[in-house]
């Protein structure tokens, strides 16, 4: 019985070919959006993260970098993790080997037993082994696919041998499974952590600490066990007594993906909508169509079939349409999803798990005919209802009261989804101009900026400097180069150094911490280069060195917080823990720049310190070249002088300014992007189906039309009736819709900028432009009533 339903499902729609091919593309277009959303938001937050076991590890202190000394200390104390690791990430390294010139990865120094905490095994090879992280033992390496297939093309071979990373030797002892990410998209390799107890480096805060909890331990448990432990951690290292307060545990899964988690959702959604709004405009078209049969229907009944067979029969046709659509719309998703992925921000994790897999297909699927079967109950039904003689003494299909409510409430459904994916988009479109608008505080047109992963040779002030010298003067002979610079963290890098600074005669409070500011440092032209505006003093010198006094530049944001204004600071001195020297040492003041965005344009500026590098210590630096033409076209020249001057030093990083200007707000774009695709698909949804309800009902009143006019109406006055209809129509869906997006809004709070959620202009011009809309789609079928014929109408009705 059901294959012969589905045969005449088929059939009938054969012999309506525009309504069928209308339905299809639509809601392949909705299923479509949902699969390839729903596809990366499977893939970054749902997917469970590729370790064994995942659900019992977590991030410790998870937005706060932590030293190994710390990470050594929560070892012998914290009874409820049952094993602790570090990771280090995003160390751009320079690889070599003896066949092949240095290439810049990006590496991860990590503790000698994560891959065993995260229960991950090599494709290829061994992980480390206890003890590999100790000092004097032989450096050993563990590459990532990526890397072992195209630099080494996936020669089995590479087990054993010796690859120089950044001048020193490393055997390759393992190969990573194709997709491993810990904590770091894009990682290259991965080498031991190789810290001394009592070193330095062994108290830098530069890594990130994991653990697995012992067996019966909740999160929570373990939270209020690191919480218990920071006092005591704090007494034996000497912390400030503001130190700690709040370490905790986290769910791994949660900490890597929780920053993206909002702009995810929110496109999730948005394509929610779409698919309603699919599913709406499907019952639409069901609803108008059967106005359409409701003659054949009732010469159905009439001839002994039951109204229960003549819905399952409906129902069965729009389940094999909806299949029909949604496996087109699955099509479509899977040719477009990598387009998609290609555009997704780097800072987005896990986007080598995004694909449109066996759950994506079916949970599409299922809900895309699920919704589409429910859509088309309603007007399946109603077209039950009317009696058989009236429809048996008419030569057209009629309507009923319930049919034309049903219909004006779909529409005004599709009118209220449509306003609230364009209030959405509005709100994004109009942040991110707001965005753009934000002055980053230099000028980024004409700069091209480059990174010189410099080895273990230029490691050193004594070496660094004379290299970073005689780059300068080879590239700065080229032509149209009007200043190069440098700085060890390039604005909106991701990356954001702080130090603490006090007054000499006002030193922070017993058991406080002093002020952290940001802290970067820089040289040669850089401040020109960046075309960063000096305020006042001086900028720094080559005098500024090692054995002279030390100096700093602040930003505007700092002289004013610490002394009032920009003159006042100038001469003025500072203390600053770290920063190159051990224990806490005083700067002079002499110069004051502007404000420098540094973390993103929605970030308002941090007081800063800048710092002459050759006071400092030497790394690998973000190189700025300013240039009278085109920077891109330089590049070439560029590499080229750069090799000559020591060719086992790899450029990396190679690109204009503006690029990486445009690059931070990755995000903000994408979702503007999308949810500007997703507005428009709205619209269109909702005006094919106000013009074919506004269409039909046209059609169903000729008679009446024809009749009116032949009594003395105007054409004008039957349009403006036809427009008058319909407006009705995008009215109750505009009422319907407002309360909705208010309701999202509040929501978007977190992904927007420059402007509130509620934005006045937004809320007015959108129903504005949708009522607007909604007339045009409504001037085709008011021009058609228009036109009619008195007499014909009413002859052919006659007849």
């Amino acid at each position: 019985m059901l294959v012969h339903d589905v045969r005449f499902g088929i059939r009938n729609l054969v012999r309506r070919p525009g309504f069928a091919l209308t339905a299809i593309v639509l809601l392949a277009l909705s299923a479509g959006a949902n699969a390839a959303v729903f596809s990366v938001v499977r893939g970054v937050l749902l997917r469970p993260l590729p370790f064994a076991r995942p659900d019992r590890l977590v991030a410790v202190w998870p937005d706060q970098f932590v030293s190994n000394d710390e990470v050594a200390f929560l070892r012998a104390r914290a009874r409820g993790l049952d094993a602790i690791a570090s990771v280090s990430p995003g160390w751009l390294m320079a690889l070599a080997t003896e066949d092949a010139l240095p290439l810049k990865v990006t590496g991860a120094r990590v503790s000698d037993n994560l891959f065993t905490l995260l229960g991950v095994d090599a494709a290829l090879g061994r992980t480390f082994a206890e003890g590999e992280s100790n000092p004097g033992r032989e450096r050993v390496a563990v590459l990532s696919d990526t890397l072992w297939r195209h630099h080494f093309g996936a020669n089995p071979a590479v087990l054993g041998r010796s690859v120089l990373v950044d001048q020193v030797p490393h055997e390759v002892i393992g190969v990573m499974p194709n997709g491993v990410e810990v904590l770091g998209r894009g990682t290259d390799l991965w080498v031991p952590a190789v810290y001394a107890p009592g070193s330095p480096q062994y108290r830098q805060t530069t890594a990130l600490a994991l653990a697995r909890l012992r067996g019966g331990v909740s999160v929570e448990a373990a939270s209020g066990e690191l919480a218990a432990l920071a006092g005591e951690m704090r007494r034996e290292m000497g912390k400030p007594e503001d130190w700690g307060q709040t370490l905790h545990a986290s769910d791994l899964q949660e900490s890597i993906t929780g920053k993206v988690r909002p702009t995810l959702l929110l496109l999730l959604g948005a394509v929610g909508f779409i698919l309603l709004l699919g599913g709406v405009n499907l019952g639409t078209l069901v609803l108008g169509g059967s106005i359409a049969r409701a003659r054949e229907l009732a010469v159905r009944t009439a001839v002994g079939a039951s109204r229960g067979l003549l819905v399952r029969q409906l129902l069965v046709e729009q389940a094999v349409l909806a299949t029909i659509g949604s496996l087109a719309g699955l099509a479509l998703a899977w040719s477009a999803l990598p387009l998609l992925v290609a555009r997704i921000p780097p800072e987005v994790p896990r986007q080598t798990e995004i694909a449109l897999d066996g759950v994506v297909f079916v949970t599409i699927l299922t809900a895309s005919v699920g919704l589409a079967v429910v859509m088309a109950l309603v007007p399946a039904l109603l077209a039950m209802r009317p009696g058989l003689q009236p429809l048996l003494r008419q030569h057209a299909g009629t309507d009923t009261p319930g049919r034309q409510r049903a219909l004006g409430g779909l529409v005004a459904a599709q009118v209220a989804l449509a306003l609230v994916l364009g209030i959405a988009a509005t709100l994004m479109l109009r942040s991110l101009w707001q965005l753009q608008q934000v002055d980053p505080g230099f000028v980024p047109a004409g700069v091209l900026t480059f990174r010189l992963q410099t080895t273990s040779s230029h490691r050193t002030l004594g070496t660094g400097v004379p290299y970073l010298e005689r780059i300068a003067e080879r590239v700065g002979a080229l032509p149209g180069v009007v200043a190069i610079g440098a700085i060890n963290h390039l604005p909106m890098s991701g990356y954001s150094w702080t130090t603490s600074i006090h007054r000499p005669k006002n030193p922070p409070a017993p058991g406080a911490s002093a002020p952290q500011v940001g802290w970067r440092f820089i040289w040669g032209d850089y401040l020109d280069a960046m075309r960063i505006p000096l305020l006042a003093g001086r900028r720094f010198s080559p005098a500024d060195t090692e054995q002279s006094v030390g100096v700093a530049i602040v930003n505007e944001s700092l002289a004013r917080a610490q002394f009032g204004s920009v003159a006042a600071a100038i001469g003025q001195r500072l203390v600053q823990q770290g920063g190159g020297r051990p224990g806490p040492f005083v700067v002079e003041i002499v110069g004051v720049v502007g404000d420098v965005r540094h973390v993103g344009l929605e970030t308002p500026p941090a007081p800063e310190l800048l710092r002459p590098l050759q006071q400092t210590f030497m790394f690998p630096m973000q190189l700025v070249l300013r240039t009278s033409g085109d920077p891109a076209a330089l590049a070439a020249a560029l590499r080229q002088a750069a090799f000559e001057v020591d060719s086992t030093v790899p450029v990396a990083d190679l690109q204009p300014l503006p690029t990486v200007l445009s690059a931070s707000l990755g995000r903000s774009r994408l979702l503007a992007f999308l949810l500007s695709v997703f507005a428009a698909i709205g619209v269109l949804l909702s005006v094919v189906g106000l013009y074919g309800v506004v269409a039909v009902r046209v059609a169903q009143r000729a008679r009446e039309i024809g009749i009116r006019m032949a009594l003395g109406a105007s054409p004008r006055a039957m349009a403006a009736a036809v427009v008058r209809q319909g407006i009705q129509y995008a009215l109750g869906g505009l009422l319907l819709g407002i309360p909705m997006a208010l309701a999202l809004a509040r929501y978007m709070n977190s992904v927007i900028f420059g402007i509130t959620a509620r934005d006045p202009l937004t809320f007015v011009l959108l129903p504005a432009l949708l009522l607007g809309v909604t007339m045009v789609a409504c001037y085709l079928p008011a021009r058609r009533a228009a036109g009619v014929d008195p007499v014909a109408v009413i002859r052919s009705t006659t007849d």
